[in-house]
């Protein structure tokens, strides 16, 4: 009977296991796909056009992870995935939690550097490229998109401004809760950016500072987040 009982509390596991299998089977060659190297949790896919690629020799058993509950704070409901034809990368481990969303579109691309982390309530959009570097990690509430979709012109020349460009994120970037990071900024490493920090082209960001604010600014130099030593922890 305790068999039973547990087998109903997780029966929707396995729907969402279903959905892995196709989804891994979908985007990967057979002798990746049966090793379900990417794991879904709570999926809506919207479309799953375009490309999936892994590139690390050690691909192994849910690597890459989206949309499980990590953060109580947030809902658990799972992730928006959206590929209208556009190229996914990962380069190792890729963590995408709970109350996420993905968007590509035919023309974009977004390159997953290695061990990121991006724990809730994460939206990305991309039309143009987005790459990120070895472990990256981004607070609750964030926002990447490499266009805002709506040039505006300039009435002197009658032309449009640009409206879209590619991001690189820097090793080793960390990204407080309520981040955003607009098209065709560029962030060399060791970066932190505090809560509601707004990066837009024209930013100049430096490495071992934490940067904050809108317009962006260095608040602190000389520092960086230990990864060895993570967590704090409340005795």
């Amino acid at each position: 009977m305790y068999i039973i009982k547990k087998i109903w509390k997780t029966r929707k596991n396995f729907y969402y296991l279903i959905s892995s299998i196709y989804f891994n089977l979908h985007y990967l060659p057979f002798k990746q796909a049966i090793k379900l190297p990417i794991l879904l949790y709570k999926p809506k896919l919207v479309k799953t056009k375009g490309k999936i690629i892994i590139d690390t020799p050690d691909i192994k058993f849910g690597m890459i992870r989206f949309g499980f509950w990590r953060v109580t704070l947030y809902p658990n409901s799972g992730i928006i995935y959206e590929n209208n034809g556009g190229t996914i990368i990962f380069r190792g481990d890729c963590t995408i939690g709970n109350n996420s969303s993905i968007s590509i579109a035919k023309s974009g691309n977004i390159t997953f550097g290695e061990n990121f982390l991006a724990t809730s309530s994460f939206k990305i959009a991309s039309y143009r490229n987005i790459e990120f570097g070895k472990k990256t990690r981004i607070g609750w509430d964030s926002l990447i998109m490499d266009t805002n979709f709506h040039p505006i012109m300039d009435i002197k020349t009658g032309k449009n401004k640009k409206a879209s460009g590619p991001i690189k994120i820097g090793d080793y970037n960390w990204f407080g809760n309520k981040c955003t990071i607009m098209h065709s900024v560029t962030t060399p490493e060791r970066c932190i950016y505090g809560m509601s920090s707004i990066l837009t082209r024209g930013n100049i960001s430096e490495s071992y500072c934490v940067h904050a604010g809108n317009p962006l600014k260095v608040v602190t130099r000389d520092v960086m987040r230990d990864y060895d030593n993570d967590i704090e922890t409340y005795d």
